[in-house]
């Protein structure tokens, strides 16, 4: 029985079930629509993996606790958003997270972590987050969130109470907002960036989901650089408005955009199992690199030893990004040492 530690995120819809018996099909469409466009995509741009998916349940699990509470954010931020976009009908979401031991059955995860993520999510405020006692130990100070110590709660008489923060309801002081772009001003839209000769110009319309340095040897030598440093947006808001980037297979997984008049590296796309629903920019290839400061490290194994950047931040290896794990996997080598450049998958795969 193989057992090990990580961060659990389990979200599902407020009300699913009444939502059902007024508006079966519809319900169901906007079901789909928020698996594809929000929850999956913020869940794979955070290197997360959902290993169970029931009804209007999700079951995702991340190798870093810190990146497991940024994409809870990011997907309720990104509901709130689009709330407030639409009519009524719209759904919400709970999100509990949780760090602890899991089993590993397959590829389904079982046992504690799970169970604590799954009770958090029953008690988190309708599209807010609720957060253990653990979780908050490792992200405090960490992440721009407000949460509130509720002490230990039970869910059930027969569980072990949990120590329990939670975003603040929408009744409490200082809670209006919390999840509001339009009250923010949504800053971050109208993003532009482009290419060194100006020959490819985008414009991105909505926030970034997720931000970071990578240390990948296909990194360093596609941006001849000691790391790439990146920063993810849904591919929807993407809009090149002079020209477009010139692709090429870097991997069997995954694609990169530059531009054929000046070389200059822009873009990264995993494409499997299936093509990701973000893009990736490199970030200096923005107007305002400035504003996107990174929060993650990647691909620490192949960090180069002469470089020595001292911060707090997550570092994680390729080999545990559950969506890069994924992703090899799909094409046959789920073996990280067969990772890398010049990998090529099985004939028969």
């Amino acid at each position: 029985m193989e057992r090990k530690l990580a961060a659990i995120l389990a979200a599902d819809v407020v009300g699913f079930t009444g939502l059902i018996a007024r508006d079966e099909e519809g319900t169901i469409r906007r079901l789909e629509r928020l698996r594809a466009d929000v929850i999956d995509m913020q869940i794979e741009a955070h290197r997360g993996r959902v290993f169970k998916a029931l009804g209007d349940g999700v079951l995702a699990e991340f190798s870093s606790t810190l990146e497991a509470v940024r994409c809870a954010i990011g997907i309720q931020r990104t509901m709130a958003a689009q709330s407030s976009d639409t009519d009524d009908g719209a759904l919400v979401l709970r999100i509990g997270v949780s760090v602890g031991d899991v089993v590993l059955q397959g590829a389904d995860l079982l046992g504690d972590g799970v169970n604590v993520a799954a009770r958090l999510e029953s008690i988190a405020e309708p599209g807010g987050i609720a957060v253990s006692g653990e979780v908050m130990s490792q992200i405090r100070g960490k992440v721009d969130l407000q949460l509130k110590d509720c002490g230990h709660e039970r869910v059930k008489e027969a569980d072990a109470p949990i120590h329990v923060y939670k975003t603040r309801s929408a009744g409490d002081a200082g809670s209006e907002g919390l999840f509001d772009f339009h009250d923010t001003g949504r800053k971050d839209e109208g993003i532009t960036g482009g290419c060194l000769c100006g020959a490819i110009r985008y414009e991105i319309s909505m926030p970034a989901i997720s931000t970071g340095y990578c240390h990948c040897r296909i990194c360093q030598r596609f941006t001849g650089s000691t790391m790439s440093i990146w920063t993810a947006f849904p591919e929807s808001a993407v809009q090149f408005l002079t020209g477009e980037p010139r692709y090429f297979a870097s991997s069997p997984i995954a694609r990169r955009g530059f531009c054929p008049e000046c070389g200059a590296s822009l873009t990264y796309q995993l494409l499997r199992p299936r093509p990701a629903a973000y893009l990736v920019f490199h970030t200096t290839s923005l107007d305002a690199p400035q504003d996107f400061s990174p929060n993650v490290h990647g691909g620490v194994e192949s960090q180069l030893p002469w470089i020595d950047i001292l911060d707090d931040m997550p570092r994680t290896k390729c080999a545990e990004s559950r969506s890069l794990q994924h992703a090899w996997s799909s094409v046959g080598l789920p073996d990280p040492d067969d990772w890398g450049p010049g990998a090529k998958p099985p004939r028969d795969s």
